[in-house]
């Protein structure tokens, strides 16, 4: 009888000390500030906990662009505090017959010209003429 109940609790330590999760893996490094694709990533099942409270998920890797936000190891987990959707600023301006618009942020405006910053962090100054400084 004892044996039974020793026998039994036995078996529901192990059923529940072994959950299997769906985890999304990294195949390769990633680095930091680099867009993670799909082929990036594979599914694995993994009975062991990881340091992660919500995974991110492959329908939404597939669907929006997804960046780093530090260096991820190959093997490791992917989180959602991990990764960013960055937002991306475009700028329009016309000057006569001449229409840019770039992904970059305005940081002045003057009649002659208009300074920008482009997304690497570079600034550039285009004049009313479209010539560049």
């Amino acid at each position: 009888m004892i044996k039974k109940v020793v026998l039994y609790a036995f078996l529901l330590g192990v059923l529940n000390a072994s959950d299997v999760q769906v985890v999304p893996l990294s195949n390769k490094v990633i680095n930091y500030k680099s867009r993670i694709y799909s082929q990036d990533v594979r599914l694995v099942q993994v009975s062991e906990l990881y340091k992660c409270k919500e995974y991110i998920d492959m329908v939404k890797l597939k669907q929006n662009k997804y960046f780093a936000k530090h260096y991820i190891s190959k093997n490791k987990p992917l989180c959602a505090k991990d990764v960013y959707i960055p937002v991306i600023k475009k700028v329009n301006f016309r000057f006569g017959n001449l229409e840019i618009e770039k992904e970059a942020e305005v940081i002045r405006e003057t009649k002659s010209y208009i300074k920008i910053k482009n997304v690497d962090g570079t600034i550039e100054k285009i004049y009313t003429d479209g010539r560049k400084n």
